[in-house]
């Protein structure tokens, strides 16, 4: 039977391992788009999961909750557990990050997880001004042309930013932060340092939150946020493939 959930599915002949991939705040699955490629021409399969509310409009984003977008997420967990893969992973970016490390914390069953410049925390007086603020400033306008030019890959992004989505964010952000310390599976972090988004903190932050004995943090000199659209994923992508090598025993 066909699945609801909306996303990009890679299905492989013989794979040796398949990643549930998710992507970020605003975003699309598109920005994942490099990363699903490279996963496949190592013999890895993957379902990137469209968010609810993303990859659509900003209406719809508004329409949703933070508890929407995990229910998302755990629903493309179950479609790549469906395939009954040899190798299970978990791989998400920026506020993917933050999802993923919530849905690895609940689950069992995964065998690794990638977080690409997780969106654990923010920085500054904005969390606790949001709240009341998104009564009174409904969007946040996005200049997408000025962000897409510091990445030579273009990827879906809202021009218009729900202040009340930034609310939900921040409990998502929250609720992950509540059980990161569950995390033992093997677990790599992939921070940029010149990340203008997020405080590349964020990669120390998860590092030190999690639990797993089994951990690396790499952090990419000159890499933006969004890694995978930005040309250092050529430096954060062996990381990726030695990671799964290593876990599913494959050279």
């Amino acid at each position: 039977m066909a699945s609801k959930i909306k996303g990009v599915e890679t299905r492989v002949e013989g794979a040796n391992g398949a990643f549930l991939l998710v992507h970020g705040f605003c975003a699309a699955p598109d920005e994942l788009e490099t990363l699903r490629e490279f996963l496949e021409h190592r013999n890895i399969e993957s379902f990137s999961v469209q968010v609810a509310g993303h990859g659509t409009t900003p209406e719809d984003l508004k329409r949703t909750t933070w508890k929407d977008w995990y229910s998302s997420v755990e629903e493309g967990l179950n479609l790549v557990k469906s395939w009954h893969p040899k190798h299970l992973f978990v791989a998400g970016i920026s506020m993917g990050g933050a999802l993923s490390t919530l849905l690895t914390s609940l689950h069992e069953g995964i065998d690794g997880l990638v977080l690409i410049a997780p969106a654990l925390k923010i920085k500054g007086i904005l969390p606790k001004l949001v709240p009341i603020l998104k009564y009174v400033m409904r969007d946040r306008e996005v200049d997408v042309e000025k962000v897409q030019k510091q990445y030579d890959i273009k990827r879906t992004k809202y021009a218009r930013e729900p202040v009340s989505a930034y609310h939900e964010l921040f409990k998502l952000q929250n609720q992950a932060r509540k059980n990161m310390s569950k995390i033992v599976i093997p677990t790599i972090i992939i921070q940029g340092t010149d990340d203008k988004t997020i405080s590349p903190e964020n990669g120390q932050f998860a590092f030190n939150g999690i639990s797993s004995k089994d951990k690396q943090l790499f952090m990419i000199e000159g890499g933006e946020h969004v890694i995978t659209c930005h040309y250092t994923r050529k430096d954060a992508y062996p990381y990726i493939e030695e990671f799964v090598s290593r876990i599913t025993g494959s050279t």
